[in-house]
């Protein structure tokens, strides 16, 4: 039953992470300036930051056991594509990761851990 919760909390991470897609690519783009091709590729690139930060931050506050071993698990995709795609900022989606760790273990300590 543990495993289903997780999987309902992985699909929840990615619905939130394809809404947010866009907003997570402007703001890449507010801070490294924009892609030099005529191509619109703010939903792609922030696709992955939206994802690494409600992965973490969902599965952190809600995801009980072993919940640190399903983010390892589950950000080797996008990890992959941010290693690949764009290895010279490697450092913004690591703080990306931490600070979505931060809220959820703020969460988990507020609501949950009483």
């Amino acid at each position: 039953m543990n495993n289903i919760k997780k999987i309902g909390l992985l699909i929840i991470a990615l619905l939130i992470s394809v809404i947010f897609s866009s907003p997570a690519g402007g703001l890449y783009y507010k801070f490294f300036g924009p892609s030099t091709s005529f191509i619109d590729f703010t939903s792609l690139v922030g696709l992955p930051l939206s994802y690494i930060f409600f992965l973490t931050l969902i599965l952190t506050a809600f995801g009980g056991t072993k919940k640190y071993w399903w983010i390892g698990i589950l950000l080797i995709p996008a990890a992959a594509f941010e290693v690949y795609f764009d290895w010279g900022h490697i450092y913004f989606p690591i703080t990306v990761g931490l600070i979505g760790w931060l809220i959820g273990l703020g969460i988990y300590k507020l609501l949950l851990h009483k």
